[in-house]
């Protein structure tokens, strides 16, 4: 069984919920109307608006945003891809007397003194709430957004299908600090989010709250590891220096040793000596509590590095170096 993605997760979630207030219908319908809708003409001069999504929740929830606004008409067509990898999408199609007031009121059409033309960017005095602008987001995350698996990375993105309504809708994203950035991409314009913050904070401001919960789980759990695999790395790096430091002390104890030279150690020299050659697996610390009377640390690597430049000094000395 394919597994759901957790974009598809997300828009489930979102469509699951209605939108109360009607001027936040109408903003939540215009942007997925701009994002996702093309206008078809048909015969006898008939026009019908047609929009696809992959989530069948999604084509539910946008005919019952539609009806709730206007006196429409609606059809929903499903098409399997397969053959691109894809499960199927759906066709919505809105039509009916209704559908040019329904452009008109959304944005997607606009009237100029040439007569009626499509609209760009985004209508204007449509999103002076806060509570609108959050809709209209909602809006263009169902009808164009996505959002990738936070187990495997932190991105978000929406398409959009000209280059002012890319920059509007960056320019609304901004408006909440969310650093939405723009790139062309195959003919179309991508905003996207790459931070997890920000995209936490989107996902809040749509109301995608167990979504916004699954991804800070995630997040947690990915600081964790990494803290924790950051700490075992360090601690291993600290590991391996004491290990190769005390070969390296040993090898040094053990030349001045087979070379007479430890007689004539002090006697401060000798006692360390004789411990780490007696303890290759302490640290500095532990040898330090074994030094009568006690040695502290930076005591203790004084002592065993003077050893090491006596037995280097030796080695020259004697052309062993």
């Amino acid at each position: 069984m394919r597994r759901v993605s957790f974009s598809s997760q997300t828009k489930l979630e979102l469509a699951s919920e209605r939108i109360k207030s009607e001027c936040c219908r109408l903003a939540a319908l215009s942007a997925l109307m701009r994002m996702s809708g093309s206008l078809q003409l048909m015969g006898g001069g008939k026009r019908r608006l047609r929009i696809v999504t992959e989530s069948y929740a999604v084509a539910r929830w946008t005919v019952r945003l539609a009806k709730s606004l206007f006196p429409l008409e609606s059809e929903i067509l499903i098409r399997e891809r397969k053959r691109l990898g894809k499960n199927r999408s759906f066709a919505i199609l809105l039509f009916g007397e209704a559908l040019e007031r329904a452009l008109l009121e959304t944005g997607f059409l606009k009237e100029t003194e040439e007569g009626i033309s499509l609209g760009d960017g985004f209508p204007q005095g449509m999103l002076e709430k806060d509570c609108c602008k959050r809709a209209f987001l909602r809006g263009a995350f169902l009808g164009g957004g996505s959002i990738s698996n936070p187990e495997k990375g932190y991105h978000l993105e929406f398409v959009a299908s000209s280059e002012q309504l890319a920059k509007d809708l960056c320019s609304l994203l901004n408006g909440y600090a969310l650093k939405a950035k723009m790139i062309a991409r195959k003919g179309s314009h991508v905003v996207y989010l790459k931070e997890s913050e920000k995209i936490t904070e989107f996902l809040a401001l749509i109301g995608a709250n167990g979504a916004l919960l699954d991804l800070e789980n995630v997040r947690t759990e990915k600081d964790f590891t990494n803290n924790l695999n950051r700490k075992l790395n360090c601690e291993t790096a600290n590991i391996r220096k004491s290990v190769e430091a005390a070969v390296r002390q040993n090898e040094a104890i053990r030349y001045l040793l087979d070379h007479g030279v430890f007689a004539k150690l002090s006697p401060e020299l000798r006692a360390v000596a004789e411990l780490r050659i007696d303890n290759p697996e302490l640290s500095l610390a532990e040898l330090g509590k074994l030094m009568d009377p006690p040695l502290g640390k930076s005591g203790v690597n004084h002592r065993l590095r003077k050893l090491e430049e006596i037995a280097l000094s030796t080695k020259q000395q004697k052309g062993d170096a």
